[in-house]
């Protein structure tokens, strides 16, 4: 079957996407249509109900502006770490922040970032993946 989300028709890439039970949070990225990286937070809420899923989409506060960043799980519940990304086409975002994803919804946290070494101050791609324990 087809659903379509009005909040996410503009079209979006590099977000990054982070699930718990029924809900999948889909976090800042790259509009195509703008071409630009607004602070946005999605919730995507998928119901399996007798029959056809039941799915809804809201855009929450909090949001962030990032695309292409590294995260990765920090132990067996569902707790994350945010490194880096681009908040603009040519800045980076030297950034951490931590997620954490509970029965009330999502909670992200700044972190104190590391010192960064010049070579990922510099370097002109930053690209990222890896949900794995970290």
């Amino acid at each position: 079957s087809l659903h379509i989300f009005p909040e996410l028709s503009f079209g979006q890439s590099f977000h990054l996407a982070l699930a718990r039970e029924d809900c999948v949070y889909f976090l800042g990225g790259h509009s195509l249509s703008s071409d630009s990286r607004p602070p946005r937070l999605f919730r995507l809420r998928v119901q399996l109900l007798q029959g056809s899923p039941l799915l809804s989409c809201e855009s929450l506060d909090a949001g962030m502006s990032i695309s292409s960043a590294i995260i990765t799980r920090t132990g067996p519940t569902h707790k994350y770490m945010i490194l880096g990304g681009y908040q603009l086409d040519s800045q980076k975002r030297l950034e951490c922040n931590t997620v954490t994803l509970d029965e009330k919804g999502i909670h992200i946290e700044h972190l104190e970032s590391p010192i960064w070494i010049p070579d990922i101050i510099h370097s002109r791609s930053w690209f990222g993946g890896n949900v794995g324990e970290g």
